[in-house]
């Protein structure tokens, strides 16, 4: 039987016009992909700002010394930076290259955080001659070169010492995190357990070019790898800040030193539902509600400040250390939608018989989106100009057009569909362009900022000249 399509996982800044077609921050949808052409991304403006706004009003409501640095991974187009740090936020880049994309973005170097694993001595030598905010120091032997290039250079340079926490509580009540430790953080960090962490800390506050101001770690978002619920996704921002300000308050007894800042990595997700979805298997795919941003402020700050409190009782607020955070996906998750065109409609199934599944490719690709390949994350697919239409009963595949597994969305219900229809991909801001590739010769996509009806073309669509331009024919070839 027929059904409405669902307004599940819909950002506020997308509802339906006049028309019956959807809008995105007050923009025609399908006379966007008209004008623009597709495949195309179009970023949201409002959305950006209300989700960074929101997340600071609710932390800033449970602890006053903090601040909130974009992680620029996320969705690195530099107008998006721009926004961002027009509303307050500091910059989180990895790598002498998203610095540079900071930089470009007209974000000064003290307010871009240096983070990342196997730093190269020229990343290093950036910091510390351009007097960026902070490194979040990765190992004793990052430790060392930034000393010796700092003290070249005759700078001092500000450090966190990224570690790596044992997990031995939230292992406990959680087994399954196992796997993300495996896959998503094991390189990360200084290792608590081997005593590598106290030993990089001891390098930082004995090297005189280099100045300690505390410590860093990174929980990434839970439902990526695991099994996801929003309470184990709240338990695992409460372990790993329990231990983690446990160790901190450890370090400066041992080591008779302030604990001026601690960064909180991120791992929030907003939109108030995510969508996740296990490549190759149809069946297990959900809308799963995440934590607020009030749930996360109470998480976090709920026993960051009862371990402060245990170590130093009756300490006024103003001794308290600065907490920072690194999120991406928060701002920037649902603002974003991928518009594509259905190149063709081809059904499969037995002759004479209903279609078992119908296929609908478009001139996106999964390869614009490799993480839909690589982790448990999937994107709502709307149907732009039909957008709350009865279904229809047969089983969809969304797919690209490329010539490997290239699985969109699957077993989902559209309405009928026909080539030329456009559909928006929600969900599409999070490692979507930042991850994307040229797999098979595709160009990838342009990028446009919709400012509330406006458009605003922020990057532009690659071409043929592009994907090749690195190519060299030698002459005697």
């Amino acid at each position: 039987m027929a059904v409405a399509a669902p307004r599940t996982g819909w950002p506020d800044a997308l509802d339906i016009g006049p028309a019956g077609g959807l809008r995105l921050d007050g923009v025609d949808l399908a006379g966007l992909a008209a004008d623009r052409g597709t495949p195309l991304w179009a970023v949201s403006r409002s959305t950006v700002e209300s989700n960074f706004d929101r997340l600071l009003a609710a932390f800033r409501a449970r602890y006053a010394n903090l601040e909130i640095a974009y992680s620029i991974k996320a969705h690195n187009t530099l107008a998006v930076m721009r926004v961002l740090h027009a509303r307050g936020a500091r910059i989180d880049a990895s790598a002498e290259f998203e610095v540079g994309m900071a930089l470009a973005a007209g974000v000064p170097a003290g307010d871009i955080i240096l983070n990342g694993n196997g730093k190269s001595d020229a990343a290093l030598e950036q910091a510390a001659r351009l007097g960026m905010r902070q490194v979040n120091v990765d190992s004793l032997d990052e430790a060392g070169r930034l000393q010796a290039i700092a003290a070249r250079l005759g700078t001092r340079v500000r450090c966190l010492v990224r570690v790596q926490l044992t997990y031995a509580e939230l292992l406990a009540n959680d087994p399954a995190f196992e796997i993300t430790l495996r896959i998503g953080e094991g390189k990360f960090g200084n290792n608590v357990g081997t005593g590598q962490a106290m030993a990089t800390i001891e390098s930082v506050v004995r090297a005189p070019s280099l100045e300690f101001m505390g410590l860093s770690h990174h929980v990434g978002f839970s439902g990526y790898m695991g099994d996801y619920t929003p309470e184990r996704e709240l338990g695992h921002h409460r372990d790993a800040t329990r231990e983690l300000a446990s160790f901190a308050n450890e370090a400066s007894r041992r080591f008779d030193v302030p604990i001026r800042r601690l960064d909180l990595g991120g791992g929030f997700r907003t939109g108030g539902q995510v969508l996740l979805s296990t490549p190759g298997a149809g069946a297990d795919v959900a809308f799963h509600p995440v934590p607020t941003a009030e749930q996360y402020a109470d998480a976090v700050f709920g026993t960051l400040e009862a371990e402060l409190d245990a170590a130093r009782p009756g300490a006024a607020d103003g001794e308290r250390p600065l907490v920072q955070f690194e999120t991406g996906g928060w701002q920037i998750a649902d603002a974003v939608v991928l518009l594509a065109r259905v190149a063709e409609v081809k059904d499969v199934g037995a002759a004479g018989a209903p279609p078992r599944r119908r296929y609908v490719v478009i001139d996106g690709s999964m390869m614009m989106f490799v993480a839909r390949g690589m982790m448990r994350v999937g994107f709502p697919v709307v149907l732009v100009d039909r957008p709350t239409v009865e279904v229809a009963p047969v089983p969809v595949e969304v797919v690209g057009q490329t010539c490997v597994y290239d699985s969109v969305a699957e077993d989902i219900h559209l309405p009928p569909v026909a080539r030329g229809d456009v559909v928006a991909l929600l969900h599409q801001g999070a490692y979507c362009e930042t991850e994307s590739t040229q797999f098979n010769g595709f160009p990838r996509p342009e990028v446009v900022l919709l400012d509330r009806g406006r458009t605003i073309v922020v990057k532009r669509r690659e071409t043929l000249a592009d994907v090749g331009g690195r190519d060299i024919l030698p002459a005697d070839l």
